[in-house]
């Protein structure tokens, strides 16, 4: 048989008989992916990377002001008691994908007020330890009278782990552009109320000034949120586990 006409057998052979079989190999090989998660336990960009705590610690997370407290407010923007408790949920939600176990003093608005500051941080610090609380988280928004002041400040108690646990967490959002870090201070923690009772660890983060338009586009944009909320876990992560 002529070679031409043994080729064009082959051809037509292939084409009939072996490339379908070959799609439906194909076909039947790729696999739809199935999203077997809760929208809950949906992990994101920013939290993919984290590990889980082996420690377990109850993290209490304290949104400032709330109720009658608006803290700043300025019309058409957000209050400060509004950001605090959006970073604080978000940041809370993050610990948990963490494997700590969160509790908050407030979720929402309603939260007694008192006039003196040490009986407002006295009511909080005491909804932390009703909870068995490892750590009290206080997140906390500065504001000034000259809108170019930015930056955010840590202050904790003068103990080792709470200072190298707070380093870490600047270092962190440092990592990310988190506006400009203002310092450290575990020197005068007497002077704050919150972080008067050292029977419990606490730290307190004044994330920025409200009234500095770069620092409230940074705390009020939910992906950067994120960012921050990470940024904290990996810290706990890293310092606590």
């Amino acid at each position: 048989m002529n070679k031409t006409y043994i080729y064009i057998i082959i051809a037509i052979f292939l084409a009939l008989v072996v490339q379908p079989n070959i799609s439906v190999n194909l076909k039947e090989s790729v696999r739809i992916p199935e999203n077997a998660q809760s929208p809950e336990a949906i992990m994101t960009n920013d939290t993919v990377d984290l590990a889980i705590s082996e420690s377990k610690s109850t993290i209490c997370i304290d949104a400032a002001y709330g109720g009658s407290d608006l803290g700043y407010s300025e019309q058409g923007k957000l209050a400060s008691k509004d950001i605090t408790l959006q970073l604080s949920k978000i940041i809370g939600e993050t610990l948990e994908q963490s494997g700590y176990n969160v509790v908050y003093t407030r979720t929402d608005d309603d939260i007694n007020f008192y006039s003196n500051d040490e009986q407002n941080a006295n009511y909080r610090i005491n909804i932390a330890k009703d909870q068995k609380s490892d750590y009290l988280l206080h997140i906390d928004i500065n504001s000034n009278v000259d809108s170019l002041v930015k930056g955010y400040t840590i202050f904790t108690q003068p103990d080792d782990k709470l200072i190298n646990l707070s380093n870490t967490i600047s270092q962190n959002f440092q990592s990310i552009n988190y506006s400009q870090f203002r310092g450290l201070d575990s020197d005068h923690y007497g002077n704050f109320p919150i972080l008067k009772d050292q029977d419990i660890p606490t730290i307190s983060i004044e994330f920025g000034y409200i009234t500095n338009p770069s620092d409230y586009t940074q705390i009020t944009n939910e992906d950067y949120q994120k960012k921050i909320a990470s940024s904290i876990a990996k810290a706990f992560l890293q310092e606590v586990n």
